[in-house]
């Protein structure tokens, strides 16, 4: 599907942009790099409970896993196009406009969101979603 790109994250120092490592006082993470954020969140998503069931038509929507596992559905609202996918630690992924997303929490997780454009609460339709 052409409006969610999903990545995990390199774990690695060594790099420019974007990255993770693990050391001895914990794991470090560059979620963004370069990036312009107008819009920054945090939640968390206990097991058995879904976050989402919209769709925005303007905002770009930036996840990244900060721990945990969940099962994510996405429903493009131009194509009807539908994809499944689990996304854990270390996973960061673009939603774009007119993509309809829920996340259920498969374990407790915990995710941070971000956008380039700020939060308009206008800009989110609730979707159905069927399993």
């Amino acid at each position: 599907m052409s409006k969610v790109t999903i990545e995990k994250l390199a774990e690695t120092k060594e790099i420019e942009g974007a990255k993770r490592w693990t050391e001895e006082k914990g794991e470090f993470v560059q979620i963004s790099y370069m990036q312009e954020i107008w819009h920054l969140a945090c939640f968390e998503l206990n097991e058995g409970f879904t976050r989402g069931s919209h769709v925005h038509h303007m905002k770009d929507e930036f996840f990244y896993v900060v721990k945990g596992r969940l099962r994510a559905v996405f429903l493009d609202m131009d194509t009807s196009l539908r994809e499944e996918h689990v996304l854990e630690r270390g996973d960061k992924l673009r939603v774009e406009p007119r993509c309809a997303h829920i996340f259920y929490g498969l374990e407790d997780s915990l995710v941070v969101e971000y956008s380039p454009q700020k939060y308009d609460k206008a800009d989110g339709y609730p979707v159905e979603f069927t399993d």
